[in-house]
Protein backbone atom coordinates (compact mmCIF):
# COMPACT_ATOMS: atom_id res chain seq x y z
CA UNK A 1 0.00 0.00 0.00
CA UNK A 2 1.37 2.95 -1.49
CA UNK A 3 2.23 6.21 1.91
CA UNK A 4 -0.31 8.40 0.56
CA UNK A 5 -3.18 6.06 0.88
CA UNK A 6 -2.00 4.81 4.20
CA UNK A 7 -2.01 8.11 5.62
CA UNK A 8 -5.23 9.06 4.59
CA UNK A 9 -6.52 5.70 6.19
CA UNK A 10 -4.59 6.69 9.24
CA UNK A 11 -6.30 10.36 9.21
CA UNK A 12 -9.78 8.94 8.91
CA UNK A 13 -9.31 6.41 11.53
CA UNK A 14 -8.33 8.90 13.91
CA UNK A 15 -10.90 11.15 12.77
CA UNK A 16 -13.83 8.06 13.27
CA UNK A 17 -12.30 8.59 17.34
CA UNK A 18 -12.94 12.46 16.84
CA UNK A 19 -16.12 11.92 16.56
CA UNK A 20 -16.46 9.76 19.61
CA UNK A 21 -14.58 11.82 21.85
CA UNK A 22 -17.02 14.43 20.14
CA UNK A 23 -20.24 12.94 20.99
CA UNK A 24 -19.16 11.05 24.27
CA UNK A 25 -18.06 14.65 25.56
CA UNK A 26 -21.25 16.54 25.01
CA UNK A 27 -23.57 13.88 26.07
CA UNK A 28 -22.21 13.88 29.81
CA UNK A 29 -22.35 17.65 29.84
CA UNK A 30 -26.41 17.82 28.99
CA UNK A 31 -27.29 16.01 32.05
CA UNK A 32 -28.18 18.87 33.74
CA UNK A 33 -30.49 20.26 30.53
CA UNK A 34 -32.26 16.67 30.70
CA UNK A 35 -33.16 17.22 34.14
CA UNK A 36 -34.81 20.75 33.49
CA UNK A 37 -36.26 19.49 30.39
CA UNK A 38 -37.19 15.99 31.04
CA UNK A 39 -37.31 14.96 34.70
CA UNK A 40 -34.20 12.78 33.91
CA UNK A 41 -32.56 11.78 37.13
CA UNK A 42 -29.43 10.90 37.95
CA UNK A 43 -30.01 6.91 37.71
CA UNK A 44 -31.88 7.05 34.20
CA UNK A 45 -29.11 9.14 32.90
CA UNK A 46 -26.54 6.95 33.82
CA UNK A 47 -28.67 4.29 32.11
CA UNK A 48 -28.37 6.33 28.85
CA UNK A 49 -24.62 6.74 29.21
CA UNK A 50 -24.29 3.17 29.40
CA UNK A 51 -26.23 2.74 26.42
CA UNK A 52 -23.13 4.83 24.60
CA UNK A 53 -21.12 1.75 25.86
CA UNK A 54 -23.31 -1.50 25.54
CA UNK A 55 -23.64 -1.57 21.79
CA UNK A 56 -20.47 -0.17 21.18
CA UNK A 57 -18.80 -3.02 23.58
CA UNK A 58 -21.27 -5.94 21.76
CA UNK A 59 -20.34 -4.76 18.61
CA UNK A 60 -16.57 -4.50 18.71
CA UNK A 61 -16.04 -8.08 19.35
CA UNK A 62 -19.19 -9.44 16.73
CA UNK A 63 -17.56 -6.31 14.36
CA UNK A 64 -14.30 -8.13 15.00
CA UNK A 65 -15.82 -11.83 14.00
CA UNK A 66 -17.45 -9.35 11.16
CA UNK A 67 -14.18 -7.92 9.91
CA UNK A 68 -12.20 -11.17 9.04
CA UNK A 69 -15.40 -12.07 6.94
CA UNK A 70 -16.92 -8.74 5.13
CA UNK A 71 -13.36 -7.01 5.30
CA UNK A 72 -12.90 -3.51 6.26
CA UNK A 73 -14.74 -1.02 3.91
CA UNK A 74 -17.97 -2.64 4.70
CA UNK A 75 -18.03 -2.14 8.00
CA UNK A 76 -16.92 1.21 8.05
CA UNK A 77 -19.44 2.55 5.52
CA UNK A 78 -22.18 0.53 7.71
CA UNK A 79 -20.74 2.88 10.61
CA UNK A 80 -21.44 5.48 8.54
CA UNK A 81 -24.69 5.63 7.87
CA UNK A 82 -25.82 4.55 11.16
CA UNK A 83 -24.56 7.27 12.88
CA UNK A 84 -25.44 9.72 10.73
CA UNK A 85 -29.49 8.26 11.33
CA UNK A 86 -28.59 7.97 15.09
CA UNK A 87 -27.55 12.12 15.26
CA UNK A 88 -31.25 12.60 13.00
CA UNK A 89 -33.07 10.65 15.92
CA UNK A 90 -32.41 13.50 18.38
CA UNK A 91 -34.11 15.85 17.02
CA UNK A 92 -37.38 14.29 17.46
CA UNK A 93 -37.00 13.93 21.17
CA UNK A 94 -38.42 17.28 22.42
CA UNK A 95 -41.65 17.66 19.79
CA UNK A 96 -42.51 14.08 20.72
CA UNK A 97 -42.16 15.14 24.19
CA UNK A 98 -44.48 17.72 24.16
CA UNK A 99 -47.04 15.64 22.40
CA UNK A 100 -46.76 12.90 25.27
CA UNK A 101 -47.10 15.41 28.01
CA UNK A 102 -50.74 15.64 26.03
CA UNK A 103 -51.57 12.32 25.69
CA UNK A 104 -49.69 10.46 27.94
CA UNK A 105 -48.60 12.81 30.64
CA UNK A 106 -47.26 9.80 33.03
CA UNK A 107 -44.79 8.21 30.59
CA UNK A 108 -43.96 11.23 29.01
CA UNK A 109 -40.99 10.95 30.90
CA UNK A 110 -39.79 7.53 30.31
CA UNK A 111 -40.67 7.58 26.59
CA UNK A 112 -38.51 9.94 25.70
CA UNK A 113 -35.55 8.45 27.94
CA UNK A 114 -36.56 5.41 25.78
CA UNK A 115 -35.85 7.50 22.76
CA UNK A 116 -32.66 8.54 23.80
CA UNK A 117 -31.80 5.51 24.92
CA UNK A 118 -32.24 3.91 21.54
CA UNK A 119 -30.41 6.98 19.83
CA UNK A 120 -27.30 6.36 22.31
CA UNK A 121 -27.65 2.82 21.46
CA UNK A 122 -27.36 3.09 17.79
CA UNK A 123 -24.99 5.51 18.18
CA UNK A 124 -22.91 2.93 20.03
CA UNK A 125 -22.94 0.22 17.67
CA UNK A 126 -21.60 2.45 14.84
CA UNK A 127 -18.75 3.45 17.29
CA UNK A 128 -18.04 -0.57 17.83
CA UNK A 129 -18.08 -1.35 13.85
CA UNK A 130 -15.40 1.57 13.42
CA UNK A 131 -13.28 0.41 16.61
CA UNK A 132 -13.45 -3.33 15.00
CA UNK A 133 -11.73 -2.06 11.49
CA UNK A 134 -9.37 0.65 12.66
CA UNK A 135 -7.51 -1.05 15.49
CA UNK A 136 -6.76 -4.44 13.42
CA UNK A 137 -5.86 -2.17 10.25
CA UNK A 138 -3.73 0.50 11.85
CA UNK A 139 -1.94 -2.84 13.63
CA UNK A 140 -1.53 -3.96 10.06
CA UNK A 141 -0.45 -0.56 8.49
CA UNK A 142 2.49 -0.46 11.19
CA UNK A 143 3.26 -3.85 12.61
CA UNK A 144 6.63 -2.69 14.11
CA UNK A 145 5.09 -0.18 15.71
CA UNK A 146 1.61 -0.48 17.08
CA UNK A 147 1.96 0.48 20.61
CA UNK A 148 3.32 4.37 19.23
CA UNK A 149 0.34 4.01 16.15
CA UNK A 150 -2.02 3.31 18.26
CA UNK A 151 -1.58 5.50 20.73
CA UNK A 152 -1.35 7.93 18.23
CA UNK A 153 -4.31 6.41 16.73
CA UNK A 154 -6.01 6.99 20.22
CA UNK A 155 -4.99 10.46 20.32
CA UNK A 156 -8.37 11.07 18.24
CA UNK A 157 -10.67 9.91 21.72
CA UNK A 158 -9.18 12.92 23.73
CA UNK A 159 -8.98 15.14 20.56
CA UNK A 160 -12.64 15.05 20.18
CA UNK A 161 -13.44 15.09 23.75
CA UNK A 162 -11.37 18.60 23.55
CA UNK A 163 -13.48 19.73 21.01
CA UNK A 164 -16.84 18.58 22.58
CA UNK A 165 -15.85 20.16 25.77
CA UNK A 166 -15.14 23.34 24.93
CA UNK A 167 -18.13 23.07 22.57
CA UNK A 168 -20.48 22.18 25.81
CA UNK A 169 -18.85 24.51 27.55
CA UNK A 170 -19.67 27.17 25.24
CA UNK A 171 -23.27 26.25 24.29
CA UNK A 172 -24.44 23.44 26.70
CA UNK A 173 -26.79 24.84 29.91
CA UNK A 174 -26.91 27.90 31.76
CA UNK A 175 -23.65 28.36 32.82
CA UNK A 176 -22.53 28.57 29.23
CA UNK A 177 -19.84 30.81 28.03
CA UNK A 178 -21.04 32.17 25.01
CA UNK A 179 -24.38 31.78 24.69
CA UNK A 180 -26.90 28.47 25.33
CA UNK A 181 -27.32 26.41 22.39
CA UNK A 182 -30.46 23.74 21.61
CA UNK A 183 -29.13 20.48 23.27
CA UNK A 184 -30.30 19.04 19.95
CA UNK A 185 -27.36 20.78 17.76
CA UNK A 186 -24.99 20.14 20.34
CA UNK A 187 -25.15 16.24 20.45
CA UNK A 188 -25.23 16.00 17.18
CA UNK A 189 -21.98 17.79 16.35
CA UNK A 190 -20.04 14.66 15.85
CA UNK A 191 -21.50 14.06 12.55
CA UNK A 192 -19.25 17.16 11.33
CA UNK A 193 -16.40 14.68 11.70
CA UNK A 194 -18.50 11.61 10.66
CA UNK A 195 -18.81 13.29 7.31
CA UNK A 196 -15.19 13.87 7.33
CA UNK A 197 -13.86 10.38 7.47
CA UNK A 198 -16.43 9.12 5.44
CA UNK A 199 -15.27 11.61 2.55
CA UNK A 200 -11.79 10.95 3.22
CA UNK A 201 -11.95 6.82 3.79
CA UNK A 202 -14.47 5.37 1.96
CA UNK A 203 -12.95 6.25 -1.73
CA UNK A 204 -9.63 4.28 -0.67
CA UNK A 205 -8.80 0.89 -0.87
CA UNK A 206 -8.52 -1.28 2.32
CA UNK A 207 -5.28 -3.56 3.61
CA UNK A 208 -6.26 -7.61 3.63
CA UNK A 209 -7.57 -8.41 7.24
CA UNK A 210 -5.54 -10.90 8.92
CA UNK A 211 -7.51 -14.19 8.34
CA UNK A 212 -6.88 -13.17 4.70
CA UNK A 213 -3.44 -12.41 5.26
CA UNK A 214 -2.79 -16.17 6.85
CA UNK A 215 -3.94 -17.55 3.89
CA UNK A 216 -7.73 -18.00 4.66
CA UNK A 217 -7.46 -19.94 7.89
CA UNK A 218 -10.55 -18.67 9.64
CA UNK A 219 -10.31 -20.49 12.58
CA UNK A 220 -6.91 -19.10 13.90
CA UNK A 221 -7.82 -15.96 14.67
CA UNK A 222 -9.83 -17.36 17.60
CA UNK A 223 -6.73 -18.73 19.45
CA UNK A 224 -6.08 -16.23 21.77
CA UNK A 225 -8.99 -17.52 23.52
CA UNK A 226 -6.98 -20.49 25.21
CA UNK A 227 -4.39 -18.45 26.53
CA UNK A 228 -4.41 -17.84 29.92
CA UNK A 229 -2.26 -14.82 29.43
CA UNK A 230 -4.99 -13.35 27.07
CA UNK A 231 -7.79 -13.78 29.42
CA UNK A 232 -6.15 -12.06 32.22
CA UNK A 233 -5.89 -9.12 29.93
CA UNK A 234 -9.45 -9.36 29.06
CA UNK A 235 -11.03 -8.98 32.81
CA UNK A 236 -7.86 -6.15 32.92
CA UNK A 237 -9.19 -4.43 29.82
CA UNK A 238 -12.63 -4.53 31.58
CA UNK A 239 -11.58 -2.76 34.04
CA UNK A 240 -9.97 -0.41 32.22
CA UNK A 241 -13.28 0.67 30.66
CA UNK A 242 -14.94 0.71 33.86
CA UNK A 243 -12.38 3.20 35.09
CA UNK A 244 -11.50 5.25 32.34
CA UNK A 245 -15.08 6.07 30.59
CA UNK A 246 -16.89 5.37 33.40
CA UNK A 247 -15.08 7.99 35.15
CA UNK A 248 -15.09 10.41 32.21
CA UNK A 249 -18.59 9.40 31.81
CA UNK A 250 -19.64 11.20 35.23
CA UNK A 251 -16.58 13.95 35.42
CA UNK A 252 -18.91 16.91 34.79
CA UNK A 253 -21.44 15.88 37.21
CA UNK A 254 -18.96 14.84 39.72
CA UNK A 255 -17.11 17.72 39.79
CA UNK A 256 -20.45 19.97 39.89
CA UNK A 257 -19.94 23.05 42.76
CA UNK A 258 -16.58 22.30 42.73
CA UNK A 259 -15.16 23.99 39.77
CA UNK A 260 -17.21 26.57 37.80
CA UNK A 261 -18.63 24.80 34.32
CA UNK A 262 -16.84 21.72 35.48
CA UNK A 263 -17.12 20.19 31.70
CA UNK A 264 -13.31 21.97 31.74
CA UNK A 265 -12.39 19.16 34.20
CA UNK A 266 -12.53 16.63 31.18
CA UNK A 267 -11.61 19.41 29.20
CA UNK A 268 -8.42 19.34 30.96
CA UNK A 269 -7.59 16.00 31.37
CA UNK A 270 -8.44 14.80 27.49
CA UNK A 271 -5.87 17.38 26.75
CA UNK A 272 -3.23 15.79 28.84
CA UNK A 273 -4.12 12.18 27.40
CA UNK A 274 -3.99 14.01 23.80
CA UNK A 275 -0.35 14.94 24.21
CA UNK A 276 0.88 12.10 26.06
CA UNK A 277 -0.43 9.77 24.21
CA UNK A 278 1.72 11.06 21.24
CA UNK A 279 4.55 10.09 23.52
CA UNK A 280 4.04 5.99 23.75
CA UNK A 281 6.65 4.69 21.93
CA UNK A 282 9.86 6.36 23.30
CA UNK A 283 8.34 5.15 26.87
CA UNK A 284 7.52 1.81 25.76
CA UNK A 285 11.26 1.79 24.23
CA UNK A 286 12.59 2.17 27.87
CA UNK A 287 9.95 -0.09 30.04
CA UNK A 288 7.89 -2.76 27.92
CA UNK A 289 3.93 -2.35 27.60
CA UNK A 290 3.41 -4.30 30.22
CA UNK A 291 5.27 -2.53 32.65
CA UNK A 292 3.82 0.79 31.13
CA UNK A 293 0.62 -0.64 31.89
CA UNK A 294 1.26 -1.43 35.58
CA UNK A 295 2.58 1.81 36.48
CA UNK A 296 -0.50 3.52 34.76
CA UNK A 297 -2.89 1.85 36.89
CA UNK A 298 -1.08 2.53 40.58
CA UNK A 299 -0.57 6.35 38.93
CA UNK A 300 -4.15 6.26 38.41
CA UNK A 301 -5.37 4.78 41.53
CA UNK A 302 -3.60 7.43 43.41
CA UNK A 303 -5.23 10.39 41.03
CA UNK A 304 -8.52 8.98 42.08
CA UNK A 305 -7.91 9.01 45.68
CA UNK A 306 -6.53 12.42 45.44
CA UNK A 307 -9.53 14.06 43.28
CA UNK A 308 -11.74 11.97 45.99
CA UNK A 309 -9.99 13.70 48.82
CA UNK A 310 -11.86 17.24 50.31
CA UNK A 311 -10.04 19.21 47.66
CA UNK A 312 -10.93 23.10 48.38
CA UNK A 313 -8.61 24.91 45.99
CA UNK A 314 -9.64 24.82 42.04
CA UNK A 315 -5.50 24.89 40.99
CA UNK A 316 -5.30 21.33 43.67
CA UNK A 317 -8.01 20.20 41.76
CA UNK A 318 -6.29 20.59 37.96
CA UNK A 319 -3.24 18.86 40.45
CA UNK A 320 -4.84 15.75 41.22
CA UNK A 321 -6.51 15.90 37.71
CA UNK A 322 -2.99 16.14 35.94
CA UNK A 323 -1.96 12.89 38.07
CA UNK A 324 -4.75 10.83 37.28
CA UNK A 325 -4.55 11.61 33.55
CA UNK A 326 -0.95 10.48 33.41
CA UNK A 327 -2.40 6.85 34.70
CA UNK A 328 -5.45 6.96 32.54
CA UNK A 329 -3.65 8.38 29.50
CA UNK A 330 -1.64 5.04 27.71
CA UNK A 331 -4.40 2.07 29.09
CA UNK A 332 -6.81 1.60 26.36
CA UNK A 333 -4.30 1.91 23.60
CA UNK A 334 -1.40 -0.07 25.09
CA UNK A 335 -3.39 -2.92 25.66
CA UNK A 336 -4.90 -3.37 21.63
CA UNK A 337 -1.25 -2.97 20.96
CA UNK A 338 -0.40 -5.83 23.08
CA UNK A 339 -2.70 -8.32 21.82
CA UNK A 340 -1.67 -6.94 18.31
CA UNK A 341 2.13 -8.04 19.17
CA UNK A 342 1.33 -11.16 21.58
CA UNK A 343 -1.67 -12.51 19.25
CA UNK A 344 -1.25 -10.94 15.78
CA UNK A 345 -2.84 -14.04 13.89
CA UNK A 346 -5.81 -13.08 15.86
CA UNK A 347 -6.28 -9.56 14.36
CA UNK A 348 -9.85 -7.97 14.49
CA UNK A 349 -11.20 -10.87 16.80
CA UNK A 350 -8.20 -10.26 19.69
CA UNK A 351 -8.88 -6.42 19.83
CA UNK A 352 -12.58 -6.95 19.31
CA UNK A 353 -12.75 -8.88 22.30
CA UNK A 354 -10.64 -6.80 24.76
CA UNK A 355 -12.68 -3.59 23.66
CA UNK A 356 -16.21 -5.16 23.72
CA UNK A 357 -14.18 -6.10 27.53
CA UNK A 358 -13.96 -2.81 28.52
CA UNK A 359 -17.23 -1.30 26.63
CA UNK A 360 -19.60 -3.75 27.98
CA UNK A 361 -18.06 -3.78 31.32
CA UNK A 362 -19.13 0.11 31.31
CA UNK A 363 -21.97 -0.16 29.84
CA UNK A 364 -23.99 -2.46 32.52
CA UNK A 365 -21.73 -1.92 35.36
CA UNK A 366 -19.27 0.80 35.18
CA UNK A 367 -21.40 4.24 34.77
CA UNK A 368 -24.84 2.93 36.09
CA UNK A 369 -22.70 1.70 39.47
CA UNK A 370 -20.86 4.89 39.80
CA UNK A 371 -23.97 7.04 39.16
CA UNK A 372 -25.68 4.79 41.66
CA UNK A 373 -22.67 5.26 44.61
CA UNK A 374 -23.23 9.16 44.14
CA UNK A 375 -26.49 9.13 44.66
CA UNK A 376 -26.33 6.58 47.50
CA UNK A 377 -23.50 8.99 49.13
CA UNK A 378 -25.49 12.16 48.03
CA UNK A 379 -28.41 11.36 50.13
CA UNK A 380 -26.88 10.19 53.14
CA UNK A 381 -24.39 13.08 53.28
CA UNK A 382 -27.69 15.19 53.04
CA UNK A 383 -29.95 12.84 55.49
CA UNK A 384 -27.43 13.09 58.29
CA UNK A 385 -26.36 17.27 57.89
CA UNK A 386 -29.69 18.40 57.34
CA UNK A 387 -32.64 15.74 57.79
CA UNK A 388 -34.97 18.05 57.02
CA UNK A 389 -33.88 19.40 54.18
CA UNK A 390 -33.67 15.65 53.44
CA UNK A 391 -37.22 15.01 53.78
CA UNK A 392 -38.23 17.89 51.46
CA UNK A 393 -35.72 17.06 48.72
CA UNK A 394 -35.99 13.09 48.83
CA UNK A 395 -38.15 10.98 46.60
CA UNK A 396 -40.89 9.01 48.11
CA UNK A 397 -39.99 5.64 46.80
CA UNK A 398 -36.50 3.68 47.99
CA UNK A 399 -34.67 2.24 45.22
CA UNK A 400 -31.92 0.07 45.11
CA UNK A 401 -29.00 -1.27 42.89
CA UNK A 402 -25.54 -2.21 43.05
CA UNK A 403 -25.92 -3.46 46.68
CA UNK A 404 -27.21 0.51 47.46
CA UNK A 405 -30.36 0.90 49.05
CA UNK A 406 -31.67 4.29 49.44
CA UNK A 407 -34.12 7.17 48.72
CA UNK A 408 -32.59 9.40 45.84
CA UNK A 409 -32.62 12.90 45.56
CA UNK A 410 -35.81 14.31 43.20
CA UNK A 411 -33.87 15.25 39.99
CA UNK A 412 -35.42 18.29 39.04
CA UNK A 413 -35.14 19.71 42.89
CA UNK A 414 -31.71 19.03 43.27
CA UNK A 415 -30.63 20.51 39.52
CA UNK A 416 -32.56 23.68 40.69
CA UNK A 417 -30.69 23.72 43.82
CA UNK A 418 -27.12 23.31 42.47
CA UNK A 419 -27.52 25.92 40.20
CA UNK A 420 -28.13 28.52 42.57
CA UNK A 421 -25.34 30.52 43.40
CA UNK A 422 -24.08 30.74 46.90
CA UNK A 423 -22.42 34.13 48.19
CA UNK A 424 -19.49 34.23 50.55
CA UNK A 425 -21.41 35.40 53.26
CA UNK A 426 -23.88 32.22 52.89
CA UNK A 427 -26.74 33.66 51.22
CA UNK A 428 -28.09 33.30 47.45
CA UNK A 429 -27.85 35.27 44.65
CA UNK A 430 -30.83 34.28 42.95
CA UNK A 431 -33.28 31.41 43.57
CA UNK A 432 -34.99 32.00 40.18
CA UNK A 433 -33.55 28.29 39.25
CA UNK A 434 -36.24 26.76 41.56
CA UNK A 435 -39.10 29.84 40.52
CA UNK A 436 -38.51 28.72 36.58
CA UNK A 437 -38.44 25.03 37.08
CA UNK A 438 -41.06 23.68 35.09
CA UNK A 439 -41.45 20.38 36.09
CA UNK A 440 -41.42 21.42 40.42
CA UNK A 441 -45.30 21.97 40.98
CA UNK A 442 -45.98 25.62 42.43
CA UNK A 443 -46.86 24.50 45.62
CA UNK A 444 -43.40 22.40 45.99
CA UNK A 445 -42.06 25.50 44.69
CA UNK A 446 -43.41 27.99 47.56
CA UNK A 447 -41.85 25.27 49.89
CA UNK A 448 -38.45 24.91 48.55
CA UNK A 449 -38.09 29.06 48.12
CA UNK A 450 -39.12 29.37 51.65
CA UNK A 451 -36.90 26.89 52.93
CA UNK A 452 -34.01 28.01 50.30
CA UNK A 453 -31.40 29.59 52.24
CA UNK A 454 -31.10 26.88 54.76
CA UNK A 455 -31.28 23.79 52.25
CA UNK A 456 -29.61 25.23 49.01
CA UNK A 457 -25.81 25.28 50.21
CA UNK A 458 -26.92 21.91 52.33
CA UNK A 459 -27.79 20.14 48.95
CA UNK A 460 -24.81 21.65 47.24
CA UNK A 461 -22.59 19.91 50.43
CA UNK A 462 -23.87 16.64 49.99
CA UNK A 463 -23.95 17.03 46.12
CA UNK A 464 -19.87 17.63 46.54
CA UNK A 465 -19.83 14.54 49.07
CA UNK A 466 -21.40 12.35 46.63
CA UNK A 467 -18.94 12.74 43.80
CA UNK A 468 -16.10 12.82 46.04
CA UNK A 469 -17.24 9.44 47.91
CA UNK A 470 -17.79 7.77 44.47
CA UNK A 471 -14.34 8.98 43.03
CA UNK A 472 -12.55 7.38 45.99
CA UNK A 473 -14.81 3.99 45.72
CA UNK A 474 -13.54 4.12 42.03
CA UNK A 475 -10.22 4.20 42.87
CA UNK A 476 -10.61 0.20 43.82
CA UNK A 477 -10.74 -0.57 40.44
CA UNK A 478 -6.70 0.78 39.35
CA UNK A 479 -5.27 -1.03 42.49
CA UNK A 480 -7.15 -4.53 41.31
CA UNK A 481 -5.84 -3.33 37.90
CA UNK A 482 -2.33 -2.84 39.08
CA UNK A 483 -2.62 -6.68 40.98
CA UNK A 484 -3.18 -8.10 37.42
CA UNK A 485 -0.17 -6.57 35.60
CA UNK A 486 1.67 -7.49 38.01
CA UNK A 487 1.12 -11.22 37.78
CA UNK A 488 1.21 -10.40 33.85
CA UNK A 489 5.13 -9.43 34.56
CA UNK A 490 5.98 -11.97 36.51
CA UNK A 491 4.53 -14.56 33.66
CA UNK A 492 6.51 -12.93 30.82
CA UNK A 493 9.77 -12.72 33.47
CA UNK A 494 9.47 -16.16 33.94
CA UNK A 495 8.94 -17.14 29.85
CA UNK A 496 12.07 -14.90 28.87
CA UNK A 497 10.53 -11.44 28.41
CA UNK A 498 8.05 -9.65 26.49
CA UNK A 499 8.33 -10.01 23.14
CA UNK A 500 6.83 -9.20 19.70
CA UNK A 501 5.58 -12.05 17.33
CA UNK A 502 4.68 -12.42 14.16
CA UNK A 503 1.50 -14.17 12.59
CA UNK A 504 3.23 -16.94 12.39
CA UNK A 505 4.09 -16.65 16.15
CA UNK A 506 8.12 -16.06 15.86
CA UNK A 507 9.60 -13.14 17.58
CA UNK A 508 10.00 -10.08 15.47
CA UNK A 509 13.18 -8.08 14.98
CA UNK A 510 12.39 -4.32 16.41
CA UNK A 511 15.74 -2.89 16.26
CA UNK A 512 14.56 -0.78 12.81
CA UNK A 513 11.07 -0.30 14.40
CA UNK A 514 10.63 3.12 16.70
CA UNK A 515 9.72 4.79 13.29
CA UNK A 516 7.31 2.34 11.41
CA UNK A 517 8.31 3.59 8.01
CA UNK A 518 9.89 1.42 5.82
CA UNK A 519 10.03 -1.78 7.07
CA UNK A 520 6.63 -1.27 8.11
CA UNK A 521 5.01 -0.29 5.00
CA UNK A 522 6.24 -3.16 3.33
CA UNK A 523 4.91 -5.64 5.68
CA UNK A 524 1.15 -3.69 5.72
CA UNK A 525 1.54 -4.17 1.25
CA UNK A 526 -1.13 -7.38 1.45
CA UNK A 527 -3.80 -7.42 -1.04
CA UNK A 528 -6.15 -4.96 -1.14
CA UNK A 529 -10.17 -4.86 -0.53
CA UNK A 530 -11.76 -2.20 -2.46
Amino acid sequence: MDHSARGKLMLASFLTLVASGVGFANRTAVGGVWEREFGIGGSEFGMILGAGFLGFGAMIFFGGVLVEKLGYKVLLSAAFVGHLASAAMLFLANPLFEGWQVSDPENATQNVINLLYWSTFIYSICQGLYEAVINPMIAQLYPENQTHYLNILHAGWPGGMILGGLFAACFIGDSAWITTLPWTICLSSFSVFVLAYGILALPQKFPATAAAAGGGDFGRVFSCFVSLPFLLLLVMHGLIGYMELGVDSWMAKLMENLVPNAIIVLVYTSALMFILRFFAGPIVHRINPIGLLFGSSVIACVGLLWLGSPIESVFMIFVAATFYSFGKAFLWPTMLAVAGERWPQCGAVAMGALGAAGMITVGQIGGARIGTQQGYAMSESLKESSPETFQRYAAEKTISGFGYEFKPLIAERMNAANSIHVNADGTLKDTSPISNAGLIAEADKQTLLENATKDVPAVQAANLAGGRQALTWTSQIPASMAVGFLILLVYFRVIGGYKVLDINGNPVDQSHGSGGSEDAATKADAPAQG
